[in-house]
């Protein structure tokens, strides 16, 4: 049986990019630079990150930043773009199959898996969220794109007979129940929710059960 595929840390992700070869070495500073506030975000919250933090880290005098970032915001904002952008990754390349509740599981799976190992990096945008409006409403963007992305393969299954505007609602609600419960398992650590910290992929399998439910 093959091994299973480690999931990727973004922390380890911006290492590895900050190492790919034929790097200018300005690029490869700046790379550098994102990868040292990464590493502080995951113990540092957006108002407790200074540059001062980030130099240390990164190996580079604090003036070194400002050649690359107008702000510790600035930097903040691109890194955590990058990350949300990693994160609509990982759940693209679940893997698709033609059953639609299996679909759902490996997505469940996936986000489950991503969300273990990068929560402080998903409280840091929740964070950014509430402090920038336009964060906020990409998001939603976003989130209403999967949703029409899932309902369209639900409604191709042909297994639910409610209308077309209750199963959207249906799966928005799921949705955000699914961020607020891994963050309650990863973030807070919940008791009630210990099997996500246990056997992931065995908590991914309830979730999707309540899909399941819900949907199909």
């Amino acid at each position: 049986m093959a091994s299973k595929k480690q999931v990727e840390t973004f922390v380890g992700r911006m290492a590895r990019l900050a190492e790919e070869p034929g790097l200018k070495k300005g690029e490869r500073t700046r790379r550098q630079l994102k990868l040292a506030a990464a590493q502080c975000l995951e113990t540092s919250t957006l108002g407790e990150l200074g540059m001062d933090q980030i130099a240390a880290i990164a190996g580079v005098s604090r003036p070194t930043i400002y050649l690359y970032f107008r702000s510790v915001d600035d930097l903040t904002r691109e890194v955590l773009s990058d990350f949300r952008e990693m994160t609509l990754d990982v759940l693209a390349q679940a893997r698709v199959s033609s059953n639609v509740e299996e679909s759902i599981h490996q997505t469940n799976v996936a986000y489950v898996e991503h969300y273990a190992r990068n929560s402080a990096l998903m409280e840091r945008v929740r964070e950014l969220m509430s402090k920038d409006p336009e964060i906020l409403l990409d998001r939603q963007r976003v989130n209403s794109l999967w949703t029409r992305k899932i309902l369209s393969r639900v409604k191709k299954a042909g297994t639910s007979d409610v209308t077309e505007q209750a199963l959207e609602l249906r799966i928005h609600c799921l949705g955000s129940m699914v961020d607020d419960v891994l963050r309650e398992a990863f973030v807070v650590r919940n008791p009630a929710f210990a099997l996500a910290n246990v056997d992931s992929e065995a908590f991914a399998h309830e979730l999707t059960a309540i899909w399941k439910r819900v949907l199909l």
